[in-house]
Formats: structure tokens, C-alpha cells, sequence
């Protein structure tokens, strides 16, 4: 009788317990389930051609034959310390092995709002007739809600501004150590002249799952100035992707915007284009003598070339673009470092991938790379990127 009672006793046990743990999976599985549904409903893109709103917009029109200067500057939204690292970059040490970050939040609100108000500041020493700010948050949970383009816009402060969507997502329950949250984040442009409109442009981005949840929504934004001539200067924000394996996606995003400069320039606007291009600007460039056997800045770094490095021109010296326009690049200091591991100046890869195309109507003066330094080191303070200028006149 006993045995019988425990035998009874066993299958009760184990028949709670698999009930148990069928709920628990089923509900997991519903739960998995119920996030996928509401992050693929929550998707969208921004249409094409959305007009931009321009606030605290200027008179002054721009003259001809005057020196202007123009500065393009990836911020990272304020994240990225000398000492942090990104979970998407993965680098390759000097002995062939994959590195790979950590983060994908700033780590602490105090973190993000001294190195945007650092940012901030040293752009404004550069005192610039136009800036194309990359990367630029607001209320989104990876940097606290801060509203990183007020910040910009006081401490820059007389200029007209534009803002364009580059990157809006669900809440995004990923990576699983530093879980992103929702995302708002965008191009920032400043301008010292009168902005007579802005629009902006969808990049092509990856329709594959999950990328297109990770690269939400590229674009370029076009901002048009008028000169005393009559004519337009145009000014283009553009921030490429960044994680295209293969390039097809970069490569779509340049042709795109190769037929936007071919219409500009039958127009015949004064184009420049400045941001992060997301492609090595000085790997066989015709300004240079670069090759895959002299890298830039070669000395400065230990680790291999890294998979994500696309490149502007072919091995013979041509770019996408149409004939008329040129890339501008300096080879001073590098604009970009690998973020897979904390920045070791010496080790880290570096290049320079943010730099400006410029129509031939428009005289190029120089371009220069800053050299971003603080208490925290003598390069890449504030950012995993250096701002870039171009100095300027309009013939």
C-alpha cells in the first residue's frame, strides 16, 4: 500500500513539475514572441523628402569670393571616453584574433554630458560658418533622455539649425549585458547664413532581420543657402552605415547620392557634401600616395585592418561621385578609431573616414583634421571620431 502511495506521490511530482516548467517555457515563448511582434509593428522609415523645419533662421545671405569654413564632426552621442568601447566594432589584433567591445549605452549620464559638452565646446572654438553634426541624441534611453541638440545649439549659440532623423527605434532588448532601449538620434546642422530650405533624403538601408532594426533610418539631410548671386550653396549632412559586410548597402547609399549630386550640379548649385562617410577617404586617392602596402597613418596603429573599413576609391584613383566633384580628406590626423578595445594610442586602428565632396564651382582653400585632446588624453576625447574642416570660397 505504501509503495503504491509513493508511486502515486512520485507521478504527481513530476507531473506538477512538468506543468511547470511547460508554463514557464510557454510563457517565455509568448513573451519572445509578443517583443518580436511589437518591435516589427513599431517599425518604420521616414519618408523621402521630408521637409526639415529650420528654427532660429538667419537673413544673411552668402557672399561670393568670401573665406567661409564648414565642420563635420561624429559626436558617438556622447558615449564614447577614450576608454569605452562599442559591442558592434570587432577589430583584429597584430596576431589575426577577433576583438570585439562591450557597451551599448553611454555608461552614466555624467559620462555623456562632459564629453558632449566637450565636444560642444571645442566646436565652438573652431568658430565655423557651418557645422554637420553626426550621431546627436535625444530622449533616448541609451544616454538618459538628454536632449543633446539643445545642448548644442546653446553652447553654439546664433545660428540656424536643422535636425534630421538618422537612427529611431523600438525599445531594443539587446545586447543582453547593456540592453539599448529605445533610440532617437540624428544629424544636426548649423548654419550662419540663412537656410531657404531643408530636406531630408532616405539612404537605402539592409531589409534583412534583425540588421534593419540596427540601422535605422539613414539619410542625408540637404540644406540650401542662398548666395547674393542667386545661385544655392548646398549644404549636406550625411552619415552612411556604418556595418554593411560586403559594402552593398554603402554602396547603394553612394550611388544615391551620386544621382543627387548630378542633379545639383546641372543646376548649377555650389555643392558640399560634409559627414561620416563610413569609407577610408585617403586609401588611393589621387591627392595622396596611398596603397593597401602604405596605409594611412600606418605607424600609428598595431592592430589589422578591420573587416567594416570600406573604401571611397577604386585601385584606380576613381570615386563614385561625377566628374566635377572631389573628395576632400586630410591626412594630418586620422578622424576615426576602432572602438573594439579601449583606445591605446599606438595600437588601436585609425583612419580618417569624415571628410567633404565639393562641386568644382567652389574654391577649396584647406582641409584639416582637429586633434581632440583633454585631461583624458591627447586625441579622441570626446569621441571614437575628430571633427574635420574645410576652408572655403565660392567662385
Amino acid at each position: 500500500m505504501d509503495e503504491t502511495l509513493n508511486k502515486k506521490r512520485k507521478l504527481a511530482w513530476w507531473a506538477i513539475t512538468l506543468i511547470v516548467l511547460g508554463s514557464l517555457v510557454a510563457a517565455l515563448a509568448l513573451t519572445a514572441g509578443g517583443y518580436v511582434i511589437y518591435v516589427v509593428a513599431q517599425y518604420y522609415r521616414i519618408p523621402d523628402s521630408t521637409v526639415l523645419a529650420i528654427e532660429n533662421n538667419k537673413e544673411e545671405k552668402v557672399a561670393i569670393g568670401e573665406e567661409l569654413t564648414f565642420t563635420t564632426y561624429n559626436v558617438g552621442f556622447g558615449a564614447y571616453s577614450p576608454d569605452y568601447t562599442f559591442f558592434m566594432d570587432e577589430g583584429i589584433s597584430p596576431a589575426g584574433e577577433s576583438e570585439v567591445g562591450t557597451y551599448a549605452t553611454a555608461r552614466s549620464l555624467e559620462e555623456a554630458t562632459y564629453n558632449i559638452e566637450g565636444s560642444a565646446a571645442f566646436l565652438k572654438s573652431l568658430n565655423s560658418d557651418f557645422y554637420a553634426i553626426q550621431e546627436v541624441d535625444h530622449d533616448s534611453d541609451r544616454t538618459y533622455h538628454m536632449d543633446q541638440r539643445e545642448m548644442f545649439k546653446e553652447e553654439i549659440s546664433g545660428y540656424a539649425s536643422t535636425y534630421a532623423s538618422n537612427f529611431h527605434s523600438a525599445w531594443l532588448c539587446y545586447p543582453f549585458n547593456d540592453i539599448i532601449g529605445s533610440i532617437n538620434s540624428g544629424l544636426l546642422t548649423l548654419s550662419r547664413y540663412q537656410i531657404e530650405e531643408s530636406v531630408r533624403h532616405s539612404y537605402p538601408v539592409s531589409d534583412s532581420f534583425p540588421d534593419k532594426f540596427f540601422d535605422l533610418d539613414r539619410c542625408f539631410s540637404v540644406n540650401r543657402v542662398p548666395t547674393v548671386n542667386g545661385k544655392d550653396l548646398v549644404i549636406v549632412n550625411s552619415h552612411m552605415s556604418a556595418y554593411d559586410e560586403g559594402g552593398m548597402i554603402r554602396s547603394l547609399q553612394t550611388n544615391m547620392l551620386s544621382t543627387f549630386l548630378e542633379e545639383e550640379q546641372q543646376k548649377g548649385s555650389y555643392v558640399i557634401v560634409g559627414g561620416d562617410f563610413n569609407h577610408d577617404l585617403l586609401l588611393n586617392n589621387p591627392a595622396y600616395d596611398y596603397t593597401r602596402s602604405n596605409l594611412p597613418f600606418a605607424e600609428q596603429f598595431q592592430q589589422q585592418m578591420p573587416k567594416w573599413v570600406g573604401f571611397m576609391f577604386d585601385e584606380n584613383g576613381d570615386s563614385p561621385f561625377p566628374d566635377g566633384f572631389s573628395i576632400q580628406a586630410a591626412d594630418n590626423v586620422p578622424t576615426c578609431r576602432g572602438a573594439d578595445v579601449v583606445y591605446t594610442p599606438g595600437y588601436n586602428y585609425v583612419t580618417t573616414i569624415d571628410g567633404f565632396i565639393v562641386s568644382d564651382n567652389v574654391e577649396v582653400i584647406s582641409v584639416y583634421n582637429s586633434k581632440v585632446s583633454s585631461g583624458k588624453g591627447e586625441m579622441f576625447s570626446y569621441s571614437d571620431h575628430q571633427p574635420a574642416t574645410l576652408t572655403f570660397r565660392l567662385s
